[in-house]
């Protein structure tokens, strides 16, 4: 047996931006085996179309557990390995992986695990096509196209069915993610709370707040706190559960997160909210799309993980966000 191994452990925006990479080689090698390594659940994001062999690492996993699945890997016999994280663990499992060819970034002095290296000329490139490029530097070309994920319709009814029954059929239907993985990318809470107060009064549709793992009961503390009938929140979802949702759904409002790149790749239209993170790399493209930032702030994008004023998302004020998705997509005007 033969094939292609791709890795990229994590980060849940990251992969979303592989897909068309994942995409070209699938187009080019129709009848090849390709793996793809990540760290569990990120593989529920992969469309079955694709026909991938995902090889899912447990989060946390010890060198033991590295060494097995280096094992299981070398049963593939894959040809060529591309390791788009080249971080230890990844090193640690191409190198033992018994492929041939392996390719990887050149971070420090974990490129000893590879054959060739590839450092990017611009790392704050949009991802898709830096992975693009990734790939070119080895010889391996084709058309990009953006992520277009669309979920069976098995997928969407189990979607629908963890929403509660009387929202299923609201119109417009608004959904928002206020949770992010640190403290200066989050916009306030009491933003989102005026902010669903606003669209309440405006368009009379309750709003739903989507969650993840770990974070149900601060969406269900937001929807008691802005009253249960202008806020709800949906049941468990998986991540390809989660996509198919905002397939549903006509407005989708986050920060700089994963949820905010899966909406991009289903489609959705989504405001993105960014400060502390730089947008290029992975802000959502198209027209349907809104993203807001502050660019008065002097120390926008600054990549820190914790502020003390967090001036970039406190100067995106509720009435400010309100009003551009007014300009921009006329839900109010249509629903008054």
């Amino acid at each position: 047996m033969s094939g292609i191994l791709v890795m990229r452990l994590r980060g849940l925006g990251d992969i979303i931006h592989l897909l068309p990479a994942l995409r070209m080689l699938r187009e080019q090698y129709p009848n090849e085996t390709i793996g793809f390594f990540c760290q569990r659940p990120f593989g529920q994001i992969i469309p079955p179309e694709l026909r991938l062999e995902v090889i899912e690492m447990p989060p946390g996993a010890g060198f033991a557990q590295l060494l097995e699945l280096a094992r299981q890997i070398r049963k593939y016999r894959f040809d060529r390995v591309f390791d788009l994280f080249s971080n230890p663990a990844t090193a640690i499992v191409t190198a033992l992986s018994g492929i041939r060819q392996r390719y990887g970034f050149d971070y420090r002095v974990r490129r000893w695990a590879y054959n060739k290296t590839f450092t990017s000329d611009n790392p704050n490139r949009h991802l898709m096509q830096l992975f693009g490029e990734f790939f070119a530097f080895f010889g391996v070309t084709g058309e990009l196209k953006a992520p277009d994920i669309v979920p069976s319709a098995a997928l969407r009814a189990r979607a629908l069915s963890a929403l509660p029954m009387q929202n299923r059929k609201i119109r417009p239907m608004l959904a928002i993610n206020p949770h992010t993985t640190y403290q200066s990318k989050s916009w306030p809470e009491e933003y989102f709370c005026e902010f669903i107060r606003l669209w309440y009064d405006a368009v009379k549709q309750p709003v739903l707040i989507t969650w993840g793992p770990g974070e149900r009961e601060a969406a269900e503390a937001m929807a008691d706190k802005v009253g249960r009938h202008r806020a709800y929140v949906h049941d468990k979802l998986r991540i390809d559960e989660f996509a198919a949702l905002l397939k549903h759904i006509d407005l989708f409002l986050t920060c700089d997160t994963g949820p905010m790149n899966i909406a991009w790749a289903t489609n959705t239209p989504t405001v993105a909210l960014f400060g502390p993170t730089t947008r290029e790399p992975v802000y959502p493209r198209g027209e349907k799309h809104l993203v807001l930032f502050s660019d008065s702030v002097d120390c926008l994008q600054c990549h820190h993980e914790t502020c003390s004023h967090k001036s970039c998302m406190f100067s995106l004020t509720p009435e400010k966000v309100f009003n551009a998705i007014v300009n921009k997509h006329g839900f109010c005007k249509s629903y008054e």
